[in-house]
């Protein structure tokens, strides 16, 4: 999946696992950063497949909004 900066525009590709918390990771570079549920407000998903999407859900990143130009991946 990815995900991008509201404020920046800087795209991160991101993934949810859910036995850590919080579950939303996201990776710059070699670095990872954990991603909690209200920082999500400055974040919307670009692209993730279909089980990325209910994990989200399943996590409760209701914040984490769909971009304008999102795809789902793997139709």
């Amino acid at each position: 999946m990815t995900i991008r900066c509201i404020l920046d525009g800087l795209m991160l590709p991101a993934v949810v696992r859910p036995a850590q918390l919080p579950p939303l990771v996201a990776f710059e570079g070699h670095e990872s950063f954990p991603v909690e549920a209200v920082e999500a407000l400055y974040y919307e998903l670009v692209s993730a497949t279909r089980e990325e999407v209910l994990a989200l859900e399943r996590a409760h990143y209701r914040l984490l909004r769909p971009a304008e130009d999102f795809q789902l991946l793997g139709r």
